[in-house]
């Protein structure tokens, strides 16, 4: 799928609008961000439309955001312009398979999985994301690890990016009592009821398949030092009953390579040191 000029013309303007959060004529949209200005109104009335924008007549007219930037996707906007949002036609609900083999098409499994990930993909990513500067520098650097064995009913941060998490997981009484005091300090209130939900240790080994699961779901993290101000953040679940095992991560949903990298060398180094204790450990023995 390629986005039409229309869609690159219209995420502009969203982002612009935005940013400014005020009224701004089609001549400045024209003149800043080089979209003919014959075109914006055609543009426009899309996202008026879909309520991302309104606009207002006269000399001093033009238009300006409707909504928070943060409650605006990526997808909203693009689902305005584009005829459809499908990469095959085969998951259009009107087109289906020409030879109608969608029960048994491994091809169009593999195009339906695609199409989950591009759109949640787009889901995730606020156009408060994209205008607000130096953002993903930050976001980069937070990645959380935690590990529950199922059978013990026990728990253990293998990584954290911020030392304080590992401090939370030594005073908690449990593993519920960790995933609600981390809500509490680091993931918006609005979105603590649908994290613990998915995350509660009653839930964990929900929606098996072979004995497995693997579940995300997108919440809005605070930024350090300032309550008002969110980021979009992913906390996944990846559970095997079979080993008693669930692997719960908190992360940016742009991690950087470099925090990876970064992240495997502190593991190593744990490794490391763990192993020099027991060495010493049976050297004094």
């Amino acid at each position: 799928m390629q986005l039409t000029s229309t869609t690159d013309y219209a995420i502009r303007i969203v982002c612009y609008l935005a940013a400014q959060r005020q009224m701004i004529s089609t001549s400045e949209l024209s003149q800043e961000l080089s979209v003919p200005a014959s075109y914006i109104p055609k543009i426009t009335k899309k996202l008026k439309q879909a309520g991302i924008i309104k606009a207002c007549e006269g000399i001093k007219g033009g238009y300006q955001i409707a909504k928070q930037p943060e409650n605006i996707s990526l997808r909203d906007v693009i689902s305005c312009t584009e005829s459809t949002m499908a990469i095959s036609r085969c998951l259009e609900k009107e087109e289906g398979c020409s030879k109608n083999y969608i029960a048994c098409c491994k091809v169009h499994q593999i195009l339906l999985d695609l199409q989950n990930i591009y759109n949640n993909r787009l889901e995730s990513v606020k156009i408060s994301d994209i205008i607000r500067p130096g953002k993903d520098e930050y976001l980069g650097k937070f990645y959380v690890i935690i590990k529950v064995n199922l059978r013990e009913k026990d728990y253990e941060c293998i990584y954290s990016h911020n030392h304080d998490v590992y401090e939370q997981v030594k005073t908690a009484e449990s593993y519920d009592d960790f995933i609600k005091k981390y809500a509490e300090k680091y993931i918006c209130e609005a979105d603590w009821v649908n994290v613990q939900k998915c995350l509660a240790g009653e839930n964990l080994t929900e929606h098996l398949v072979d004995g497995c699961v693997e579940e995300e779901i997108f919440y809005r993290g605070i930024i350090e030092n300032n309550g008002t101000s969110y980021v979009w953040m992913k906390a996944s679940k990846y559970v095997d009953v079979k080993e008693n095992i669930a692997i719960i991560t908190f992360h940016n949903t742009k991690v950087i390579p470099n925090t990876i990298v970064t992240m495997e060398q502190e593991l190593r180094k744990k490794e490391q040191d763990v192993c020099m204790e027991l060495e010493n450990a049976t050297i004094n023995l």
